[in-house]
């Protein structure tokens, strides 16, 4: 019995900090009011997620927020949620994840703890993404992706461009000096870039319709959207 209670003190679900809203006034009672937990935020807004533990943070669907892991001790100056304008804030705890929103909609984020295969450990949250609002009527709309596969393209079209100007810096300095060694580089760069752009893709199929869950219909219905998401 002894070894089986510490074996439960050993295995205890990771704290995680997710951001919240601003802490009422104080008031003269016995306990002071919680902050409510903040559930949406803006697309001009970063989403901070702390935790003890390393996470896998998985959006579903995809193509609604980017999920970017940030080192203990970053600061970060920006929007936040819950927050009031711009702020710097520090990630104080050993892991950080910013959320960005990329396109307004709902989206559910799937939260297990690194190397967990225990989905008693997972956790879910729903987010809301809320739009900028634009006050000036000649400003134009923001270039939303029309769903998680236009999210993907345009994030490989970013991450293309960037490995572009990378490889012309180091041409330029020398580094790289022959044809060769230009492509031979690039290749490397176009396959880490497309890997990063449609993992979010690939990690929502997983969850969708992978592994034992696997049927050709549910894997058709999944990537009909695919086909049909312009029509």
């Amino acid at each position: 019995m002894q070894i089986l209670l510490l074996l439960c003190c050993l295995f205890q679900p990771p704290t995680i900090d997710f951001p919240e809203g601003m802490r009422p006034p104080k008031q003269e009672i016995e306990e002071a009011p919680q902050p409510p937990e903040v559930d949406e935020f803006a697309t001009d807004e970063l989403y901070l997620i702390q935790s003890d533990s390393g996470l896998h943070v998985i959006p579903s669907p995809p193509g609604v927020v980017q999920v970017t892991a940030v080192k203990s001790g970053s600061v970060i100056f920006s929007k936040f949620a819950g927050g009031r304008g711009l702020e710097e804030r520090q990630v104080t705890r050993s892991n950080g994840y910013v959320l960005r929103g990329l396109a307004a909609g709902s989206v559910e984020l799937i939260i297990l703890p690194a190397g967990s295969q225990d989905l008693s450990d997972m956790r879910r949250r729903v987010l809301t993404v809320k739009s900028i609002q634009h006050v000036d009527p000649i400003t134009p709309k923001p270039d939303i992706p029309a769903d998680d596969v236009a999210a993907a393209f345009r994030a490989y079209e970013r991450a293309w461009r960037a490995a572009q100007g990378d490889l012309a810096d180091r041409l330029e300095r020398g580094e790289i000096t022959s044809e060769a060694m230009a492509a031979e580089w690039f290749s490397a760069a176009n396959l880490q870039a497309r890997k990063d752009s449609f993992l979010p893709l690939l990690r929502a199929e997983s969850i969708e319709f992978g592994g034992d869950s696997w049927t050709a219909q549910k894997h058709a219905a999944w990537i009909r959207r695919y086909a049909n998401a312009r029509k």
